[in-house]
């Protein structure tokens, strides 16, 4: 009896041991996005959004970024937007100005800039190896010896990764031994959901050492779309009013639409139907990352109690749309007569939603439902919005608000 003890509290110790590894592998392989282990000196093994493990520096100094502001803003917010040695986004590096005509002047919108621009200038020389509708640089990439790159699927740049031409790219960095983590953006899943732009943050938590900081700016942002829902989710069919996204792309005026708008399959759609508990006029779905186009008669027959003037193709503000010869007949809207129409911020690129996305659901609350949020001043609301996201002061959020175009909020909004 005394000679098989001990074999059977190894059994015991084994199956035990068993279950907590797959346990723990379901764990990580449920949550797409967790650090597993250091596998040796300087590496930490992280499982990033494919579900695929990747070994990466502890401490990466050589970052290459594929996104259009989110990794970017991210970083910023961690400090480490500094490790940053090329970008996959003009979008994140140009100073954007545009004319406007009205009937009887030009509004000019100039020094329209994405936050990381202004909150870390020296992007704008940083060497691009990717934009969009065009493919990774590989050479470029690799001379530049990065220790870590990070792909945001859904951005501009990489709508989709599954193409063959990504997945080569993938296949030779790898090759070559440098890391790729890739995120999934907010066009990724279907229904469109915010809890995965959460783990998107929480994961470069886990890749820079800052869960702590990672979690906290989650839960704020978390806190401040439940704020949203709060004002809102108790309200009647009836008193929900109708709201148009539209942007007035002059791509789609070429092509003889009046412009785009969004269905109840994109983010925007969740953000107006499930969020805001308003109706999304558009009750189409038209894929998770593409628009709808409107014909000038499409938009007279929806005739919305609200206009969102969003980023397509370029800024339009509503004096576009209440002034611009080529919108006459949509200026008989009732929308537009009872000015009822406002621009979201200058966002180019928002292909998939980035860190300033609470921004746009509360603008829309607020053009819903004037009253509900009555005691909302958008022009602080934002400049507390930034401070907050950014852990910046007054002066540069002041700077960002600028450079949104959101300044006309001071006297309006």
């Amino acid at each position: 009896m005394c000679k098989t003890k001990p074999e059977i509290d190894f059994r015991i110790i084994n199956f035990v041991l068993m279950w907590v590894v797959i346990l723990l592998g379901a764990c990580n392989h449920k949550s797409g996005h967790t650090a597993i282990s250091n596998t040796k000196e300087g590496i930490k093994t992280i499982t990033d959004m494919r579900n695929v493990s990747v070994d990466v520096p502890i401490s990466p100094e050589r970052i290459i970024t594929v996104s259009d502001g989110m990794l970017e803003s991210v970083l910023w917010a961690f400090g480490k937007l500094d490790k940053v040695i090329a970008l996959g986004s003009r979008c994140v590096q140009n100073n954007f100005s545009y004319d406007i005509p009205g009937k009887n002047k030009t509004y000019s919108y100039t020094d329209g800039m994405n936050p990381v621009r202004v909150l870390y200038p020296e992007t704008a020389q940083l060497p691009l190896i990717a934009s969009s509708g065009l493919p990774l640089q590989l050479e470029q990439m690799v001379a530049l010896q990065p220790d870590l790159v990070i792909l945001r699927e859904g951005s501009c740049t990489l709508n989709n990764l599954d193409d063959p031409k990504s997945q080569q790219a993938l296949s030779m960095l790898k090759s070559m031994g440098i890391p790729v983590v890739v995120l999934k953006g907010t066009t990724s899943y279907d229904p469109p959901n915010l809890d995965m732009l959460n783990q998107e943050i929480l994961l470069l938590g886990m890749l820079f050492d800052k869960t702590e900081e990672a979690q906290q700016l989650v839960t704020y942002l978390n806190e401040t779309i439940q704020f949203i829902k709060n004002r809102t989710f108790d309200l009647q069919e009836h008193e929900k009013p109708k709201v148009l996204m539209l942007g007035l792309s002059p791509v789609a005026r070429e092509g003889g639409s009046a412009g785009v708008t969004r269905g109840t399959d994109t983010i925007e759609g969740y953000f107006i139907e499930t969020v805001i508990n308003a109706n999304n006029a558009i009750q189409g779905r038209g894929g998770r990352s593409s628009s709808l186009m409107l014909s000038e008669e499409q938009i007279l027959a929806l005739d919305p109690d609200v206009i969102i003037l969003h980023t397509a193709s370029g800024y339009h503000p509503p004096e576009e749309i209440y002034e611009a010869p080529y919108y006459s007949r949509l200026q008989n809207l009732r929308a537009v007569k009872e000015k009822k129409v406002i621009a979201l911020p200058w966002t180019p690129c928002n292909c998939s939603k980035r860190l300033e996305y609470p921004i746009e659901v509360m603008m829309i609350a607020k053009s819903a439902y004037p009253e509900a949020f009555a005691d909302i001043q958008i022009h602080e609301w934002v400049l507390d919005f930034y401070q907050k996201t950014y852990h910046i002061d007054r002066e540069m959020a002041i700077k960002l608000r600028s450079a949104q175009w959101l300044d006309w909020t001071i006297d309006y909004f």
